[in-house]
């Protein structure tokens, strides 16, 4: 009996010896399978780019176009497999939230695959929806951009400062953006890379300066392409990445939470994914209301009033300053369009007060209307809690004052100007959307050049306070300016401490201020001196508008931005980008140090006055 329970044992431990040796080849295999998938993945998707790259940019006969349709089922079915036979193998339940999007966005592949390959009949009504190159067109970009969590995961992973990641995300879509312009088909005629990456980057940090013009330089690619950089550049590529990461993944490491809160200036990690949702919808909505109504404000025999619409409205609510017409918005036919530029001016407006107040703004509206259906159906109406939300209402205010106090000085300085020979309800119209556009938009219905002095140094003024914190505009931002100026009355009247409200502002909110301001004089100083030196037969006030301009992601442009040398056109450029990252971020992100000290040195008081 104890021999034979022995024998049992010893046979028991062998099964189990053996299990868990097949156990361990089997996850080092599912390893190795892992890794070549992710291999094979990233070179078949950049195949995919450059032959996509070939199919919409460059000219090709119908030889060419049978050969790609062909490559294409090919790298869908490489990528498809790649992606979903590591998943299977693994064996694991997917948790999460996303876990519902995942299902249908498998299911639309898998309908992809069966039909696209025969395995089904596609000619019948269900499998014929899943047929044809631009569904698997669409299919491979679903598979792109569900990997995308990995490419987020794999950066936050490492030690690199947000503000780092943030700047090289718009620097590495401006390189895209310029060579997408270069494409054949996107341009008209002959365009030299320096006018491309000035678009691009233009584009990018929703400027608006231009050195062609993009009416007549691009086609209607060249015009899609543009408007997609801007926006992406109007709510920012890791708002996208970000978006993405969290559709496509089971959930979101502390350091992903850690990364979106500096990102999006949040006080707290709860619901930031939510918050990034909110924001994307949030976006569209708004640019495709504005695109409906500029699309009915237009007249029946407008040429391409789908495209100027929806570029106009997506250029609007970015605060781009880009158009599709060659004067602008001062065009014959659109000058005069009440309609157009009061939604033009409204939608810069909801671009440029920030997606935080926009957010509060939403939530106040949907707790009106929980309340309402709520008494209307006599039940208990929901109290909101009393938030005290400072930087909102600093916004709020600020953009009030600016945008009345623009529109009054403005209607004073040109009433004798570029407004002569208007009626008073033209000149006001003209007047609010000047002093709204010139903040950080760009646009323009009035002749620049004829505007007088005064007129000038408000734009400069306006231009460089800029749009509010969180938003898709540039300049120092109305947060800053409010706070340096009550910081300074405050000096004046002898008090230490910085209340609004009742909440005592930080030093090191202060000193961020005066860091934000300082540096932004230094910079436009800077770029000033040098466009004196490449631009010496330009006027000397038109110059340092552009300056102003480009650094607040404007694009208005006194001095001919179409005229300047190469060496112009990278200093504007510089400044674009500076302007659209903010000099704080970029320099924070290259020189912060996470070096703590853990001593402190005797104060002492320096005179300086």
């Amino acid at each position: 009996m104890d021999r034979q329970s022995g024998k049992k044992l010893k046979l028991r431990e062998k099964l189990f010896k053996w299990i868990f040796l097949i156990s361990d080849e089997y996850k080092l295999f599912i390893t190795l399978f892992t890794g070549l998938c992710r291999f094979c993945f990233t070179i078949t998707l950049l195949l995919f780019v450059l032959s996509f790259i070939f199919y919409i940019g460059f000219a090709r006969s119908p030889d060419n176009i049978s050969g790609l349709q062909t490559a294409f089922r090919f790298i869908f079915l490489f990528l498809f497999l790649s992606k979903y036979l590591p998943e299977i193998l693994y064996l694991r339940k997917i948790k999460g939230t996303p876990y519902f999007v995942r299902i249908v966005v498998f299911l639309f592949l898998l309908g992809v695959f069966l039909s696209n390959f025969n395995f089904v009949a596609h000619e019948k009504p269900l499998w014929n929806f899943f047929h044809g190159n631009t569904l698997l067109l669409v299919a491979i970009f679903l598979l792109a951009i569900s990997e995308i969590s990995g490419l987020f995961r794999k950066i936050s992973s490492v030690k690199i400062p947000p503000a780092l990641i943030f700047s090289s995300g718009f620097l590495f879509i401006i390189i895209i953006g310029s060579g997408l312009l270069m494409m054949p088909k996107a341009h008209t005629g002959p365009i030299l890379y320096i006018d491309s990456l000035f678009t691009s980057v233009s584009a990018v940090c929703v400027t608006g300066l231009v050195v062609v013009d993009t009416q007549t330089a691009f086609t209607t690619l060249g015009k899609i392409i543009i408007l997609c950089l801007i926006q992406v550049g109007g709510i920012g590529i890791m708002t996208f990445t970000g978006f993405f990461s969290y559709i496509f993944t089971t959930g979101a490491s502390f350091r992903d939470r850690l990364l979106l809160k500096e990102l999006f200036s949040a006080e707290s990690l709860n619901n930031l994914f939510k918050i990034l949702i909110k924001i994307i919808l949030l976006t569209f909505l708004t640019e495709i209301a504005g695109a409906l109504i500029i699309y009915g404000s237009l007249n029946y025999d407008f040429q391409n009033k789908t495209l100027f619409s929806i570029f106009h409205a997506v250029s609007a609510f970015c605060n781009a300053g880009f158009s599709t017409l060659t004067d602008n918005l001062s065009s014959e036919g659109i000058r005069n369009n009440r309609i157009l530029q009061i939604s033009i001016a409204l939608l810069i407006i909801l671009g440029g007060i920030g997606f935080p107040v926009l957010l509060g703004i939403y939530s106040y509206f949907k707790h009106l209307l929980v309340a309402g259906i709520k008494s209307l159906r006599r039940k208990r109406t929901p109290t909101r809690p009393l938030q005290r939300n400072i930087p909102a209402r600093i916004v709020l205010l600020m953009t009030a004052i600016l945008i009345i106090g623009g529109t009054a000085l403005y209607y004073l300085f040109e009433s004798d100007h570029s407004l002569s020979g208007m009626n008073n309800m033209q000149k006001m119209v003209f007047s609010f959307f000047g002093s709204v556009s010139a903040r950080t938009a760009g646009f323009n219905v009035a002749d620049i050049t004829r505007w007088g002095y005064p007129t000038v140094f408000l734009m400069i003024f306006l231009m460089w306070i800029g749009a509010s914190p969180g938003s898709t505009g540039g300049g120092i931002k109305t947060t800053t300016f409010a706070l340096a100026v009550r910081s300074v009355w405050n000096n004046i009247r002898g008090r230490n401490q910085l209340i609004i409200g009742n909440r005592e502002i930080s030093n090191n909110t202060i000193i961020r201020v005066l860091s934000i301001i300082v540096l932004s004089v230094l910079i436009i100083s800077a770029a000033f001196f040098g466009l004196l030196l490449s631009e010496s037969g330009k006027d000397p006030s038109h110059l340092l508008f552009e300056c102003f301009s480009a650094y607040g992601t404007v694009g208005l442009s006194m001095a001919n931005t179409v005229t300047f040398s190469d060496t112009g056109k990278i200093i504007d450029m510089i400044l674009m980008f500076v302007g659209r990252v903010g000099p704080f971020t970029l320099l924070t992100g290259i020189f912060i140090s996470y070096r703590k000290r853990y001593s402190q040195y005797p104060e002492t008081d320096i005179v300086i006055n």
